[in-house]
Parts: structure tokens; sequence; C-alpha cells
């Protein structure tokens, strides 16, 4: 059965862990972006969202977990119900789904779940005209929700489709799925250990100013950008370290940073200049030692920044 008991955890610098859902089985799927399309995949077991609150600055991170797959939930990337309990994560650079399995208590279950989805990211429906026990499911749905996801990627700023960092056999998209984890699960390391310094942290969207600011302080939510920043730097790395990019790895960088604008009305936070040459410091050794399979764990970025920063 669903829970929302809302346990909370208390970290000693003063963060919160809250678990916003929980559902014993799901399975996640990656929608890879290959010449022949392909469903595979990446992990089955409990699903749960969390809610993480760093009490350093006015931010807010959720994520969802399946197993060891790990990925964030933001207000600006999609998520699209496209069959009765299947949903599709709209990550720039790479796209997957997950599944609900036996499910019981339907109308609660969907109801508290796409509540989540709503309150934390943008959430749309598109059905796709074929029930999900269909064995021909994936052939029809994957093209339409594929489709869908990058028109709302688009809308949101986003640049649609494979990585520019996806080169013949390097950076795939089951890598860039393995990456977008781990990337998650060190951003949230950093904020429970305290490494994520207000320092390094810029809001900016609605209500930034506002005098509402400081009744409802944990408004502000990550954009896509602090994850795949991470995930687009050691992809540059893996290909500069094959000599397939000019080792000009400043040139390279500035890449990372985009201008996009928050959607309407939210809030909005990311990893400021300070903030990610903390982090790319961090990367720095792990990329060099990257396995034959790519998998990579990124270490937590140390606070060495002493000084102030203003708040953009």
């Amino acid at each position: 059965m669903s829970s929302s008991s809302g346990s909370t955890k208390w970290f000693p610098n003063g963060s919160i862990k809250t678990e916003l859902f929980r559902y014993p089985t799901a399975t996640a799927l990656l929608l890879d972006y290959e010449l022949v399309q392909s469903v595979k995949p990446l992990s089955t077991g409990v699903f749960v969202m969390n809610l993480f609150m760093q009490m350093a600055s006015p931010i807010i991170t959720t994520t969802c977990t399946i197993n060891e797959f790990q990925w964030p939930l933001t207000k600006d990337t999609p998520v699209i119900r496209i069959g009765k309990h299947t949903f599709v994560f709209c990550i720039p650079g790479v796209v997957f789904a997950f599944q609900f399995t036996g499910v019981t208590e339907e109308v609660n279950f969907m109801q508290e779940i796409i509540g989540v989805f709503m309150n934390y990211g943008q959430y749309e429906e598109h059905g796709v005209g074929i029930d999900e026990e269909n064995p021909l499911f994936w052939s029809v749905a994957q093209p339409l929700a594929e489709s869908k996801a990058h028109d709302m990627l688009l809308r949101l700023g986003h640049q649609p489709g494979r990585s520019s960092f996806s080169l013949l056999c390097h950076n795939s998209c089951s890598i860039r799925a393995t990456r977008l984890s781990a990337a998650t699960k060190i951003v949230t390391k950093a904020i429970t250990s305290g490494t994520l310094l207000p320092a390094y942290i810029s809001i900016k969207g609605g209500g930034t100013n506002d005098d509402d600011e400081s009744q409802n302080p944990y408004s502000a939510s990550p954009s896509i950008e602090v994850f795949t920043c991470l995930v687009d730097a050691l992809e540059i790395s893996w290909l500069m370290s094959g000599g397939m990019l000019p080792s000009t790895r400043t040139h390279h960088m500035q890449r990372l940073r985009s201008t996009h604008d928050p959607p309407a009305c939210n809030k909005i936070w990311k990893l400021n200049e300070l903030g990610l040459e903390a982090f790319l410091k961090g990367l720095d050794s792990t990329s060099e030692r990257e396995a034959d399979d790519e998998v990579v764990l990124l270490p937590v970025p140390p606070p060495t920044y002493k000084g102030k920063e203003k708040r953009k």
C-alpha cells in the first residue's frame, strides 16, 4: 500500500529529510534515444519520494528513488502521466519512465502521487491510446511520450534530445541516467552534511524579494541545472580524457552556465559560479578514474569558501 507518513530525520547541521510518499513495487525504465528506439530497465524496487530542507538557506530539494536509482523532481522539468500507472520524467539529455505494479488502492493512491508531482514538478497528463497491459504499449507510447517531452522541455527553456556531449559510443543515455542518479545523491548529501553553503547558491524567480518569503522560507526549488551541470561536466571530462575534445577546459565549462528563466511564479535555486566551481573541483579526481562502464560516484565538495557573497 502507499504511504505518506511524513517520517522526518534531522541532521546535525539542521537540515531536514521528510518522506513524502512510499510504494512497495515500481520499475524505472530508460527510453533510449537510439536509431532503433528501445526501452531498457534501470531499477526495480520500493519507490520513495523525499523532501530535503536546508536550514542555512531557503531551499528545498525533492527526490525520487527506486532501489539505488535516484533522480530529482524539479519545477523546470516535466512529469507526464501516459498510462494508468505509468509516468515519464523528462530530464535534459535523458528521458525515462516508471510504472507502479500491484496497485490496490486506486483512487487514493493516484490522487496522492499526482498531488506530489503537481506540488514539486511540472505535471501534465497525455494518454497514448493504448493500455499498459498491451505488449505493444511501449512501441506506441515511446515516440508519443518523447515528442511531448521535447515540447515541454522547449517551453521550459531546455534543449531537448540527446546530450550535446554524447558522441559515438561515449556518454550514452544509460550512462547519463547513472550519472544523474549519482549527481542527485551528491547534492542531497551536500545538503544534509552542510557542505552546500549558502554562498554557493543563487535564488531567482517569483517572490524572491516578496514579503511572503519570510512566511514560507523553504520555497525555492532546485533548477534541474543543479544536477545536469554536474553530469555535463563529467561528460566533458570523459571526452577530453579520450582526446575527443580540445583540452581547453574553461571554454567547455562555460557551456554549463545557462541563463534560462525559471517557470513563472516559481522560485528556483541554482549553483552560482562559486558553487559550480566548488563542485567541479570535487569531480576532477573521480573523472580521471572512471571505470570501463563509466559509473561514477561523485564526491562531496569541500567547504573551501571563507568569504561572503551577496545572493543574486
